[in-house]
Protein backbone atom coordinates (compact mmCIF):
# COMPACT_ATOMS: atom_id res chain seq x y z
CA UNK A 1 0.00 0.00 0.00
CA UNK A 2 1.35 3.39 -0.95
CA UNK A 3 0.12 6.62 0.68
CA UNK A 4 1.09 9.73 -1.23
CA UNK A 5 0.04 13.28 -1.96
CA UNK A 6 -2.78 13.40 -4.51
CA UNK A 7 -2.17 14.69 -8.00
CA UNK A 8 -4.67 16.46 -10.20
CA UNK A 9 -5.13 13.19 -12.09
CA UNK A 10 -6.40 11.55 -8.87
CA UNK A 11 -9.26 14.00 -8.32
CA UNK A 12 -11.88 12.12 -10.35
CA UNK A 13 -11.22 8.90 -8.40
CA UNK A 14 -11.25 10.81 -5.10
CA UNK A 15 -14.61 12.28 -6.06
CA UNK A 16 -15.93 8.79 -6.84
CA UNK A 17 -14.90 7.56 -3.39
CA UNK A 18 -16.43 10.67 -1.81
CA UNK A 19 -19.78 10.02 -3.52
CA UNK A 20 -19.75 6.33 -2.64
CA UNK A 21 -18.97 7.03 1.01
CA UNK A 22 -21.08 10.12 1.69
CA UNK A 23 -23.81 10.31 -0.94
CA UNK A 24 -25.68 13.60 -0.83
CA UNK A 25 -23.44 14.86 1.99
CA UNK A 26 -20.28 14.38 -0.04
CA UNK A 27 -18.21 17.30 -1.20
CA UNK A 28 -18.80 18.36 -4.81
CA UNK A 29 -16.02 17.74 -7.30
CA UNK A 30 -15.21 21.44 -7.62
CA UNK A 31 -14.65 21.72 -3.85
CA UNK A 32 -12.19 18.84 -3.94
CA UNK A 33 -10.31 20.62 -6.71
CA UNK A 34 -10.28 23.88 -4.74
CA UNK A 35 -9.12 22.08 -1.58
CA UNK A 36 -6.31 20.48 -3.59
CA UNK A 37 -5.29 23.97 -4.73
CA UNK A 38 -5.76 25.63 -1.33
CA UNK A 39 -3.97 23.11 0.88
CA UNK A 40 -1.10 21.66 -1.16
CA UNK A 41 -0.11 18.30 0.22
CA UNK A 42 -3.19 17.91 2.43
CA UNK A 43 -5.11 15.59 0.12
CA UNK A 44 -3.52 12.18 0.55
CA UNK A 45 -4.43 9.05 -1.37
CA UNK A 46 -3.77 5.36 -0.81
CA UNK A 47 -3.16 3.20 -3.83
CA UNK A 48 -2.20 -0.33 -4.60
CA UNK A 49 -1.22 -1.44 -8.09
CA UNK A 50 -2.32 1.97 -9.45
CA UNK A 51 -5.82 1.58 -7.97
CA UNK A 52 -7.00 4.34 -5.64
CA UNK A 53 -8.39 2.66 -2.50
CA UNK A 54 -8.84 5.59 -0.14
CA UNK A 55 -8.11 9.21 0.62
CA UNK A 56 -8.05 11.74 3.42
CA UNK A 57 -8.47 15.50 3.15
CA UNK A 58 -7.10 17.70 5.91
CA UNK A 59 -6.52 21.41 6.24
CA UNK A 60 -5.44 24.08 8.64
CA UNK A 61 -8.20 25.87 10.49
CA UNK A 62 -8.68 29.58 10.97
CA UNK A 63 -7.35 29.51 14.53
CA UNK A 64 -3.60 29.32 14.95
CA UNK A 65 -2.48 25.78 15.66
CA UNK A 66 -5.77 24.19 14.62
CA UNK A 67 -6.32 21.64 11.86
CA UNK A 68 -9.29 19.74 10.51
CA UNK A 69 -9.80 16.30 9.05
CA UNK A 70 -12.43 17.17 6.47
CA UNK A 71 -13.01 13.83 4.80
CA UNK A 72 -11.77 10.25 4.98
CA UNK A 73 -13.02 7.44 2.78
CA UNK A 74 -11.92 3.92 1.94
CA UNK A 75 -13.24 1.84 -0.95
CA UNK A 76 -15.64 -0.88 0.25
CA UNK A 77 -13.33 -3.68 -0.95
CA UNK A 78 -10.44 -2.26 1.11
CA UNK A 79 -12.28 -1.69 4.39
CA UNK A 80 -11.32 -3.54 7.54
CA UNK A 81 -7.64 -3.79 6.57
CA UNK A 82 -6.28 -0.81 8.51
CA UNK A 83 -6.18 1.57 5.56
CA UNK A 84 -8.40 4.17 7.23
CA UNK A 85 -6.08 4.17 10.24
CA UNK A 86 -3.01 4.62 8.03
CA UNK A 87 -4.60 7.50 6.14
CA UNK A 88 -5.83 9.22 9.29
CA UNK A 89 -2.42 8.89 10.96
CA UNK A 90 -0.71 10.29 7.85
CA UNK A 91 -3.05 13.30 7.89
CA UNK A 92 -2.53 13.87 11.63
CA UNK A 93 1.24 13.70 11.12
CA UNK A 94 1.04 16.20 8.26
CA UNK A 95 -1.07 18.64 10.27
CA UNK A 96 1.18 18.34 13.31
CA UNK A 97 4.23 19.01 11.15
CA UNK A 98 2.51 22.25 10.09
CA UNK A 99 2.17 23.32 13.72
CA UNK A 100 -1.37 22.12 14.42
CA UNK A 101 -1.65 21.25 18.10
CA UNK A 102 -5.41 20.71 18.01
CA UNK A 103 -7.05 18.64 15.28
CA UNK A 104 -10.82 18.43 14.84
CA UNK A 105 -13.23 16.33 12.84
CA UNK A 106 -16.95 15.58 12.73
CA UNK A 107 -18.57 12.18 12.50
CA UNK A 108 -22.04 10.66 12.59
CA UNK A 109 -22.74 9.34 16.10
CA UNK A 110 -23.30 5.80 14.75
CA UNK A 111 -20.39 5.72 12.28
CA UNK A 112 -18.17 2.65 12.85
CA UNK A 113 -15.12 4.92 12.28
CA UNK A 114 -15.86 6.50 15.67
CA UNK A 115 -13.84 3.74 17.34
CA UNK A 116 -10.89 4.41 15.03
CA UNK A 117 -10.93 8.09 15.92
CA UNK A 118 -10.98 7.28 19.63
CA UNK A 119 -8.08 4.83 19.28
CA UNK A 120 -6.02 7.55 17.61
CA UNK A 121 -6.61 9.99 20.47
CA UNK A 122 -9.70 11.91 19.37
CA UNK A 123 -12.22 12.67 22.10
CA UNK A 124 -15.79 13.91 21.83
CA UNK A 125 -15.90 17.68 22.35
CA UNK A 126 -19.55 18.27 21.53
CA UNK A 127 -22.55 17.30 19.50
CA UNK A 128 -24.46 19.36 16.97
CA UNK A 129 -27.92 18.01 16.36
CA UNK A 130 -28.50 19.65 12.98
CA UNK A 131 -24.93 19.89 11.62
CA UNK A 132 -25.98 19.20 8.03
CA UNK A 133 -29.61 20.20 8.51
CA UNK A 134 -32.61 18.87 10.45
CA UNK A 135 -32.04 15.37 11.75
CA UNK A 136 -28.38 15.29 10.70
CA UNK A 137 -26.37 15.17 13.95
CA UNK A 138 -22.59 15.08 14.12
CA UNK A 139 -20.15 14.60 16.95
CA UNK A 140 -17.31 17.08 17.04
CA UNK A 141 -14.11 15.32 18.05
CA UNK A 142 -10.76 16.83 19.01
CA UNK A 143 -7.25 15.49 19.29
CA UNK A 144 -4.92 17.70 21.28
Amino acid sequence: MNIRTATRADLAAVYGLECDAFGEHGYPDFFLRQAWDLWPGSLLVAEEKSELLGYVLAGRGEATGEGWILSLAVAPAARGQGLGRQLLQAAVNALESQGCRKIKLTVLPDNPALQLYRRLGFAEAGREEDYFGPGEPRLVMVKS
